[in-house]
């Protein structure tokens, strides 16, 4: 039976041997330590594909250090963020030959400026000034001691008229060399003096030649002066002259290039007395128009 003073009372309590321990006895050994945490694991990102790597790599990143003691560790995952992406020395660009490359394409855009101005300028001023060509005619042609057999002989006496019918350019005429001619044998040729044309002037160029055979460096075949007989046998023959020239028109503000003009002036008909060597052009009157090739 147990005690009614004690009931409802809780039992005494235990004293642990601690609490009878002086207070001048103190551990000496250290305080707990957290328990370690695991190093993180640490991360790097290799360059991406399709980008060059060039020089050393950058070091590995360091995470962050653990957490001062008595300080909660740090989330899970905070200490594995990847560091900064490594630095990628990229080449430039710039290569020594798209220089060369750009100072050619440079000049020769320049070059296409500089020759399409000219040639607006040069079409301009020839619209303005609108030059013509000269004109060629045959006034009158003779022969005296006209001979096929047994060599071609002949003395001819030609009169060619050259006119400039430009307005406002003067003519400037050079290194004449004037043929007679049968179909495509030359007879005999002759050279003419250099000389200028004011606007709307002519002049006539009187020509003598002879043909020999050798002579001026030409020759004839036996079947070209037979050609020639056969066809004066008939009373006349057929004969044509051809004038080349160097040509140059020129004002205060323009100038034209010189340019070779070739003068064909064709059926000539000579007409000869009856058993003579004597033969005049038969034009009814009227010059004979040459035609013009440049």
């Amino acid at each position: 039976m147990m005690d009614s003073s004690n009931h409802g009372k809780s039992p005494p309590k235990e004293s642990s041997t601690s609490d009878h321990q002086p207070s001048s006895n103190n551990d000496s050994s250290p305080p707990p330590q957290p328990p370690p945490v695991a190093a993180p694991h640490m991360m790097y990102y290799p360059p991406g594909t399709g980008y060059p790597s060039h020089g050393p790599q950058p070091p590995p990143y360091h995470p962050y250090p653990p957490p001062p003691h008595g300080y909660a560790p740090y989330p899970q995952g905070y200490n594995n963020y990847p560091g900064p992406a490594p630095y990628y020395n990229v080449p430039p660009n710039y290569n020594a030959a798209n220089g060369g490359r750009g100072f050619f394409r440079g000049f020769i855009m320049c070059s296409c400026l500089i020759f399409t101005c000219f040639f607006l300028s040069s079409i301009i001023m020839a619209l303005i000034l609108h030059p013509q060509l000269p004109v060629y005619k045959v006034t009158s042609l003779s022969v005296t001691n006209f001979n096929t057999t047994p060599i071609l002989t002949g003395d001819w006496n030609i009169s060619i008229t050259v006119q400039n019918p430009n307005d406002r350019l003067r003519g400037y005429f050079s290194d004449f060399k004037v043929d007679v001619v049968h179909e495509n044998d030359e007879l005999a040729l002759s050279y003419v003096p250099d000389f200028e044309l004011e606007k709307h002037e002519q002049k006539q160029m009187d020509v003598k030649t002879s043909s020999s055979n050798g002579a001026y460096g030409v020759s004839f075949q036996k079947w070209d002066l037979d050609k020639i007989a056969n066809e004066r046998q008939t009373g006349s023959v057929m004969f044509g002259v051809r004038v080349s020239s160097m040509t140059a028109f020129k004002s205060t503000s323009l100038s034209t290039r010189n340019a070779v003009i070739l003068a064909v002036c064709e059926g000539l008909k000579v007409v000869f007395q009856t058993n003579t060597g004597t033969g005049t052009l038969d034009t009814g009157g009227n010059p004979v128009i040459c035609q013009l090739y440049m």
